[in-house]
């Protein structure tokens, strides 16, 4: 049980050394008021001791211990306050920082393994728990185990007896709260995968609302969702039946205990063990500190839920990290290559020994069926993953000699689906270089020929967008996306099929961003179009994750190949018409 204490301390401290101390501080400060409530008990004592010649002056005599007592419980529950609370803001702030910064720092490949909900639950409601639960633990414990044993000092001084009864039953209810910890082991790991699960389903059913409705009725639709409320609520009660028994029983063992102490503390006087003041200040007392034990149980239950829940912080604190250095990338161009590049999913190779040349200031045209590597190999070119063997190279630097951050300073991405956030155009745009002026911003979406819708909208640059952009047409989000990379101005721009989505009116348009985009820049683009291609300075075909033809649009059309054949298949898609 105070094994989780040690943690939650080492936790603070590896933030920062003041972070610990300050929790510290605040359990002795619980401890210290547990002194001062058993004060309390010196005023009943003194009454007694009195009561046969109890007069003005006993009585304020015991008015003044009541209410030095009162103060020093009133002071010290402050400074837990103090020290306790407050500092726990400050280490769940950073707590959720530093599981941001691993977050970032990890390879995509986690994100693909990872389920968004397990990350959701673990940035939301674990950490907002751990928040809620540390304190209530550390107090329950640091205030209920100091009352229990500096009363049973008092009382091995004066009965030890009655301290033999009152530390057996400390003892029995460890024990008692050590079986409730192991009992609920399973059971907090099951209420965490239902958390998990409904989190799922919701964010699921939210995102597939339009498809859900189209082709699901209404209770359908909703089905699994309910399913995964039932499971949450099932694993919910299963934990709460699985605790209830066993705290009846920690307070059974500690109102015996009482008991037990009520008829030592009689005995003792009966015999004359005891005066009568003594005995009946026992009797307080051992209701006093059973009283407390009982309520520390509530941080006592904690322990375990909480160790769960720093288990998990831990599991996503310890996410792979991609960098092995902290050392910029040090690039001396912006041409791109790979040698010799094999890559896959687990067991699944998707990228088969690749190796291609696309030096600075040209443009890459990729393309081939779908499912044959095409995302994947521009996905290694911007390290989203690092290669099984081989490697890929900026201005002749292995992309892994450097951080991810600092090679992806050096290129833009603009992706089929575009994110926008909820906030505004202009912070949209400014995404990629904070400290932008707002004629910067004019001046990028101007290029990016987007400057005269956004004057259309409600508040101009000031219109804060709907989440992902969802107030917007797709060719209006693409074109805020390009203005985003070029007031970024990287030299190496990625477009993964950027167009394919884009209706025929408002085609002409993002062409012509794209072009004010990839200007005298090193540009790999992803594409089906015809027009986006021919032009293209080499064009890679990929087929089953190998490069199986390259070279320009001239070059391949005279080939026999999986070229020819898709313009060919273009070409002939282009002059369907409707039948009359």
């Amino acid at each position: 049980m105070f094994a989780i204490v040690k943690r939650i301390l080492d936790v603070a401290g590896s933030f920062s050394p003041a972070s610990r101390r300050s929790l510290i501080v605040g359990m002795v400060c619980n401890v210290l008021k547990a002194f001062f409530m058993a004060g309390m008990l010196a005023a009943v004592w003194w009454a007694l001791e009195n009561r046969d010649h109890m007069g003005v002056d006993v009585a304020l005599q015991c008015l003044g211990i009541l209410l030095a007592s009162v103060a020093g419980q009133y002071i010290f529950q402050y400074l837990v306050d103090i020290k306790m609370d407050a500092e726990g803001f400050h280490i769940f702030r950073d707590m959720r920082l530093r599981v941001g910064d691993r977050l970032k720092g990890a390879p995509m490949g986690y994100f693909s393994e990872q389920r968004l909900s397990a990350i959701t639950t673990t940035l939301t409601t674990t950490l907002h728990q751990l928040e809620e639960f540390m304190t209530i633990c550390l107090t329950g414990l640091s205030g209920g185990v100091a009352m229990a044993v500096i009363m049973s000092l008092y009382f091995m001084l004066f009965a030890p007896p009655v301290a033999f009864i009152t530390f057996a039953g400390i003892a029995m209810g460890l024990v008692v709260l050590e079986w409730l910890r192991r009992r609920s082991t399973a059971v907090t790991r099951e209420v965490t995968a239902a958390q998990e699960a409904m989190t799922d389903k919701v964010i699921e059913y939210a995102r597939g609302m339009a498809v859900l409705r189209t082709f699901a009725t209404p209770d359908e639709a909703l089905a699994e969702a309910k399913a995964s409320f039932e499971q949450k609520r099932l694993a919910d009660y299963r934990q709460e039946q699985a605790a209830q028994g066993i705290l009846k029983l920690y307070a059974l063992v500690f109102n015996l205990a009482s008991c037990a102490v009520l008829f030592a503390a009689c005995a003792l006087y009966l015999t004359g063990g005891l005066p009568l003041s003594w005995a009946l200040t026992l009797l307080v007392a051992a209701f006093m500190i059973y009283g407390e034990l009982i309520s520390a149980n509530n941080g006592a239950f904690l322990t375990k839920k909480i160790e769960g829940e720093l288990d998990r912080v831990d599991e996503v604190c310890a996410v792979p990290r991609q960098d092995t250095t902290d050392e910029p990338l040090a690039p001396r161009g912006f041409d791109l290559a790979m040698d010799g590049v094999s890559f896959g999913y687990d067991d699944r190779r998707v990228i088969d020994h690749v190796t291609l040349r696309i030096p600075e200031g040209t443009s890459c045209a990729i393309v081939g069926p779908s499912g044959s590597g095409k995302t994947t190999l521009v996905n290694l070119l911007a390290r989203f993953w690092d290669v099984d063997e081989g490697f890929v190279s900026v201005g002749g630097a292995d992309v892994r000699d450097g951080t991810a951050e600092s090679l992806l300073s050096h290129i833009s991405l603009v992706f089929q689906n575009v994110y926008l956030f909820n906030d505004t155009v202009e912070n949209n745009i400014r995404f990629g270089r904070p400290d932008a002026s707002r004629d910067e911003v004019v001046a990028a979406a101007r290029r990016a020929r987007c400057h005269d819708f956004i004057e259309r909208l409600p508040q101009g640059y000031d219109t804060v967008l709907e989440e992902g952009g969802a107030d917007l047409s797709g060719g209006e989000r693409q074109r805020i996306s390009i203005a985003r990379a070029i007031m970024k101005d990287a030299p190496i721009v990625i477009l993964d099929e950027a167009t394919s989505s884009v209706d025929p009116e408002n085609e002409h348009l993002l062409m012509e961003a794209i072009g004010e985009l990839t200007r005298g820049k090193t540009l790999v683009t992803i594409a089906h179009r015809l027009n986006t291609v021919r032009n293209a300075g080499q064009i890679l075909v990929v087929d089953a994750g190998r490069i199986v033809q390259r070279g320009t649009h001239d070059e391949l059309m005279r080939e026999d190949g999986i070229y020819r054949r898709f313009i060919r298949m273009r070409e002939e898609a282009a002059d369907w018409r409707l039948g009359a």
